[in-house]
């Protein structure tokens, strides 16, 4: 109900109740309880006269057809499946429960009840206002840490930005997408293991479009949008095809390629080379308190993993918080 209500308001128009549930077959009390949910999930609308409703703006609502027209005929042909949902709790764990017999898979959020992000926190993401994709692969024999992958995407991601108009974009180790210093997207890669070394892996980027000052209390870390670091619109629609190209051509790259294609591009991103750190790493089971490294950060290997100077030695580490020192 929620989304057939706002394809109505989506023009920005203003509608009576007689109008909305004429044209919707619903009560008033439906009505009133969709306007109410759409509000809590962060919908602004007009003040308007009692029972007139109007959107404070005009929406673009995802759009499968649209989306798919503007895939490239490749990646069309390789896709096979594409979803739009109106809401979910995670496109990530809805995607990782779907089977299309080793099919590539893609879906799209509106608006997610419980997005995650890395180390188990929410990601944010008012309804309509980002981007909150999944791109589900299923893989056999892999020859290259599935870890790595995490860095091809976030690369992917970054170059899209870049070349749609978005100068000034950042990475941090590893999957953190940054526009000026503020968080702009992010990528949490999740996977299943089949059997017999097939594996199912599963991509879920979540990007600011045009984000509403509402929820975002619950954000801890600076942020941004698009629209702010473009200066204007972009359609989420030309976006999402963007994505989907990129990360299924990045995933097939990276399954055949490994990372090394994708570490000159990083290292034209990387917002922490050379700069002094510390990496926090959550503490394991059995462990007092998580561990602090402190050192200069140098890079990547060729599996993703961070390079950092601590004293006269150069070590790795596959996961971790960083922070820069100031």
């Amino acid at each position: 109900m929620l989304l057939q209500v706002l394809q109505i308001l989506a023009d920005g128009q203003r509608y009576t109740s007689s109008q909305l549930i004429r044209s919707l077959g619903i009560t008033l009390v439906e009505l009133e309880q969709t306007i109410k949910t759409l509000i809590d999930y962060g919908i602004k609308f007009h003040p308007a006269a009692p029972y007139h409703y109007q959107l404070s703006e005009k929406i673009e609502l995802l759009d499968r057809q649209r989306i798919l027209m503007a895939l490239s005929p490749a990646i069309r042909g390789k896709l096979g499946h594409l979803e739009i949902l109106s809401e979910i709790d995670s496109t990530n764990r809805y995607l990782l429960e779907q089977d299309y017999s080793g099919q590539v898979i893609a879906g799209l959020a509106e608006y997610q009840t419980a997005g995650r992000g890395r180390r188990g926190r929410v990601w944010v993401s008012p309804y309509g206002s980002g981007l909150c994709l999944s791109v589900k692969y299923r893989y056999e024999g892999l020859n290259y840490a599935l870890g790595g992958l995490t860095i091809a995407v976030a690369v992917s991601v970054g170059q899209i930005l870049r070349e749609i108009g978005a100068s000034g974009i950042q990475l941090k180790w590893p999957n953190d997408v940054l526009w000026q210093g503020k968080k702009l997207a992010g990528i949490l890669l999740e996977n299943r293991t089949l059997a017999n070394q097939i594996g199912d892996v599963v991509m879920g980027i979540g990007i600011n479009v045009n984000m509403p000052y509402v929820e975002t209390r619950l954000i801890t870390q600076p942020w941004t949008d698009l629209q702010t670091a473009l200066g204007t619109t972009f359609s989420r629609n030309q976006l999402a095809a963007l994505l989907i190209e990129q990360c299924m051509t990045a995933c097939y790259q990276y399954f055949n390629y490994g990372l090394n294609p994708f570490i000159p591009a990083w290292q034209t991103f990387d917002m922490v080379y050379g700069k002094s750190i510390t990496l926090t790493i959550p503490a394991n089971k059995g462990e007092d308190k998580p561990q602090s490294i402190t050192g200069i950060a140098c890079g990547i290997d060729e599996t993703g993993a961070l390079l950092v100077q601590v004293g006269n030695r150069k070590q790795r580490y596959l996961y971790g918080e960083v922070s820069i020192r100031r």
